[in-house]
């Protein structure tokens, strides 16, 4: 969403980028793990597009600056594509307490998994896995909503047996600011898009929080933060978030382009070039001030 904190050989270093996480897409479960499949059903594939679609969240975050362009859902940059040097990217995704619910139950968790990240190359239309949370560790904090430069608090964060994390609830006034810690790599000038999917599910069927995710390009994979080096690529809609596996999807550009030439996990199935469900906007009203576009 906004800021991210990167961990470096000298310590953490706070980078500044827009972020996102997306929409709602119950997963097969493995019968022994509970955990989701890598690979995302084709029946459910079109909500990715909703989850693109300005106007389709389901709920919003609680306590963020009213202006920003994230705070209603889907944001992105005219075309979403890196700067012609840069050569990195990394997928992120934040988690919020849902606005006009009660505070989150402290002891809550959330579970992540099947982390991707995929770029497109400019040339070919191919789409090329450069993130995979099977073996990239998720890094994060928890972020002041109001003032994310101020200190970070320090986020719990638990690799399972299965492959999963399990990571903190947001305490009151503050995220989940995670990201995959090595960053997806390609040559200069050689991409034109991004698309990141994840799954996320709670611990407790009380909890009331809504996520969405994104990515950032960077300079290169080891760039330092210093208010040049990366830029947003954009965000998703926000989804609440239940004790079901959610499966949460974010991609750069425009959706035409997107329909035309989906990634690997979205490939089987065509999708619709337009959002297809007659729920537009979450019940009850939005804390942000800036008006959703029409659709």
């Amino acid at each position: 969403m906004i800021y991210a904190l990167e961990r470096s050989v000298s310590g953490w270093l706070l980078p500044l980028g827009l972020i996102g996480i997306l929409a709602v897409s119950p997963k097969n479960a493995d019968a022994a793990s509970g955990r989701p499949d890598a690979v995302t059903s084709v029946g459910l594939a079109s909500s990715v597009i909703e989850q693109n679609t300005i106007g389709y969240s389901q709920a919003y975050p609680a306590g963020v600056p009213k202006t920003s362009s994230w705070c209603n859902g889907a944001s992105k940059p005219e075309n979403g594509e890196p700067p012609a040097d840069f050569t990195a990217v990394t997928g992120m995704a934040s988690i919020f307490p849902k606005f006009g619910a009660p505070t989150p139950n402290k002891d809550g968790k959330i579970l992540v998994a099947n982390g991707k990240t995929y770029v497109r190359l400019r040339s070919t239309k191919e789409w090329i896995l450069v993130q995979d949370q099977a073996e990239n560790e998720i890094v994060g904090a928890h972020f002041d909503v109001m003032a994310p430069k101020n200190a970070a608090v320090e986020m719990k964060i638990e690799v399972r047996t299965d492959g999963t994390t399990l990571v903190d609830s947001p305490p009151p006034g503050r995220n989940d600011l995670m990201w995959l810690v090595r960053r997806g790599g390609f040559a200069a000038g050689a991409v034109d898009s991004v698309y990141v999917q994840i799954e996320m599910k709670t611990t407790d069927p009380e909890m009331k929080v809504v996520a969405n995710v994104g990515a950032d390009w960077w300079r290169s994979s080891d760039s330092p933060h210093n208010g040049a080096n990366n830029r947003a690529a954009g965000s998703s809609n926000w989804v609440e978030l239940s004790p079901d596996w959610s499966t949460l999807y974010f991609f750069s550009g425009s959706t035409a382009q997107f329909v035309a030439d989906p990634p690997p996990p979205l490939a089987e199935s065509p999708l619709p070039v337009t959002a297809t469900s007659t729920r537009r906007t979450a019940a009850g009203p939005s804390p942000c001030l800036r008006t959703l576009a029409p659709r």
